[in-house]
């Protein structure tokens, strides 16, 4: 336990060195990490609001559709939220019209639908092909800054703690760029997953409530 204390001390030391030098490669992947992990938690959350148990309201939809009470339907779409029950409100208050009107509405409500769901995902894309490269443009400073060091010292009066610190500086940098790219891009892969699911329900409740809405309309 001491251990492990005594080296969260030494850890959190060397890190709040370094911001207090003013490193700014390590204040702007900083800064990453904090949008980064503010754009998840906000997908995540929204993500999981928009869920809805498709199968509960298909079989409402359903019964309500069958009694012909759209006004019913409509209601339960409200009550219900979420992306897929706003798509097939979109198709139900188009209940009357042919079959290709229903699915065009669909359509256009379900790429809106897609748009906020997929919002501010690709900025978690860009942090995790962004990071690496600005800690590696923090590496190729602190040699810059280790062979300026070495110039302007020369060979007998070469300061290895300068040196040693330009070098340290450098990799550092390096394994910040990393540290906050490795679980951005998990991050972004994990909600695109999660949207592609969702798209996958949408499209196969949207489907069916295509059919229940054709099927009571009779052949035309």
């Amino acid at each position: 336990m001491e251990f492990n204390n005594l080296l969260a001390t030494v850890w959190g030391d060397y890190i709040l060195r370094y911001f207090t030098e003013g490193n700014i490669i390590l204040i702007i992947l900083a800064g990453c990490s904090i949008l980064a992990m503010t754009i998840f938690f906000e997908r995540f959350f929204f993500l999981r609001k928009s869920e809805t148990d498709t199968n509960t309201l298909l079989i409402s939809l359903r019964k309500a559709i069958q009694e012909k009470n759209i006004v019913e339907a409509v209601h339960i779409c409200e009550d219900t939220g979420g992306a897929v029950s706003h798509i097939v409100k979109a198709g139900l208050l188009r209940h009357e019209r042919p079959r290709d009107e229903i699915e065009s509405g669909m359509e256009t409500a379900g790429a809106n639908e897609i748009a906020r769901l997929e919002k501010n995902a690709k900025i978690l894309s860009v942090l995790s092909h962004i990071t690496p490269l600005i800690g590696l443009l923090g590496t190729v400073l602190g040699f810059i800054q280790a062979f300026s060091e070495m110039r302007a010292s020369g060979l007998m009066d070469i300061s290895t703690t300068r040196v040693g610190e330009a070098m340290e500086y450098a990799l550092v940098t390096t394994a910040a760029g990393l540290v906050v790219a490795i679980p951005t891009i998990v991050a972004y892969n994990y909600l695109i997953g999660r949207v592609k699911n969702l798209v996958l329900e949408i499209q196969t409740t949207a489907s069916e409530v295509v059919d229940y809405l054709t099927l009571e309309q009779g052949p035309s």
